[in-house]
């Protein structure tokens, strides 16, 4: 029953973003009227964050301010729901320093209430930025969290931005061998594809890629794009190497 009215409510939220109003507020207290946990607010919020940047309507146009609200409980459904549209807008636009420096002016009184997903959104933003801390916490999230799909779907993320940290390449091939992925996830795929690339195993980086365009919905033009350019380094390992063409 939960899951039939939150489609409904995701549909009602998609309108107000289509017309330009605020809506993660609202997004926020239909989660908490629904006594989300975090798995369900993280699973609700991710769709509706990509879908509201992709129609200029993200979330960090109305979330200016802190993570947490004083006069609030930091493990509230309404505060957890906040929580993850802002960090999960920055970690679509890549803006890791801007979340590394939200989370750092948590309290820790606070940050001792963080949800896994939260967790994985740090260890997110520390991964990107190549920071080897990044591979404790990934650790940490995948520990308390299990194969739960967002915060597997954050680390691998974080690891395939990570281009200078230690074994990066195993690391994204280690978990994205995890069972909960869906073995034709286009995303997924993706992040193995450059593994493989990586790691000079360029036959099934080719495979890989191939599998994910299949696998990719039609309308997911960005998507696209990046698959793509990843077959283009696949395909063409001189190509940054190539010196400019004369005009």
């Amino acid at each position: 029953m939960r899951a039939t009215v939150l489609d409904v409510v995701r549909h009602k939220l998609q309108r107000a973003v289509d017309a330009g109003e605020p809506w993660p507020s609202e997004a926020a207290r239909w989660l908490r009227l629904a006594e989300a946990d975090w798995a369900t607010s993280a699973a609700f919020c991710n769709p509706l964050t990509w879908y509201a940047r992709a129609r200029r309507n993200s979330a960090t146009s109305h979330l200016p301010g802190p993570l947490e609200q004083a006069d609030l409980s930091p493990d509230d459904c309404y505060v957890v729901a906040l929580r993850h549209l802002q960090l999960v807008a920055l970690r679509y636009d890549f803006r890791c320093r801007s979340m590394r420096r939200l989370l750092n002016q948590v309290p820790d009184g606070q940050r001792t209430h963080w949800d896994p997903y939260t967790r994985s959104l740090e260890a997110f933003a520390l991964l990107a930025q190549s920071d080897p801390a990044g591979l404790a916490a990934a650790q940490s999230s995948l520990d308390e969290a299990g194969d739960n799909p967002k915060v597997c779907h954050a680390l691998l993320h974080g690891l395939w931005l990570g281009t200078d940290l230690p074994g990066q390449a195993d690391h994204i091939l280690r978990l994205s061998e995890r069972p909960v992925f869906d073995r034709s996830d286009p995303i997924m795929l993706l992040r193995r594809a450059t593994a493989l690339r990586t790691l000079g195993r360029r036959r099934e980086a080719l495979a890989a890629i191939d599998d994910a365009v299949e696998g990719l919905d039609p309308d997911a033009s960005e998507v696209h794009a990046d698959l793509i350019r990843e077959r283009v380094l696949i395909t063409q390992p001189d190509l940054l190497r190539r010196p400019p063409a004369v005009s």
